[in-house]
């Protein structure tokens, strides 16, 4: 793999991780889904121009693929919480219990959204563009719109 492509993945591996967990819920299987999308796009990378491109195509992978995994496998509710994300200390117990329960709220209402709407919600977070994630969602503008106003609770958008 030549050095540009080393340090493509080097640089987008993390984000794309990190939004792969966000839309199924797991890390390992986030883990599965990121590794075989860099796989299939690593081995077209004479067809694309990754370095420049890459990020979009990497999204639009890991997109459909977790949008694949989730209508194939049902949710599965765990009862000791060893789903719901980690919160550093802060040394206060009455900080880190409130933040506790904010952080489990956040993950509880983004688990209720649908793939496509999480997706939206979580490519804006990352500092995507409308136009960009219409393009990773293969949507349009219009309806990206309407995935973030619509997001949890009716909170409006910054485009």
């Amino acid at each position: 793999m030549s050095e540009d492509l080393t340090a493509w993945v080097m640089h987008s591996a993390p984000r794309a991780l990190a939004y792969a967990i966000t839309l199924v819920r797991n890390e390992t299987i986030a883990e599965d889904l990121v590794q075989d999308c860099y796989q299939r796009l690593l081995a077209r990378a004479e067809h694309y121009d990754l370095p420049v491109d890459g990020e979009k195509l990497l999204f639009r992978s890991i997109t459909n693929a977790c949008i694949n995994w989730t209508q194939r496998h049902r949710r599965h509710v765990s009862l000791d919480g060893a789903g719901s994300t980690a919160v550093a200390s802060t040394g206060d117990p009455v900080q880190a219990a409130m933040a506790g329960e904010l952080s489990d709220a956040v993950d509880e209402a983004l688990a209720d959204l649908p793939v496509n709407q999480r997706a939206a919600v979580e490519l804006h977070a990352l500092g995507h563009s409308a136009v960009e994630i219409a393009e990773i969602l293969d949507t349009t503008g219009g309806n990206v719109r309407v995935l973030l106003l619509n997001r949890i609770d009716g909170a409006t958008a910054q485009f």
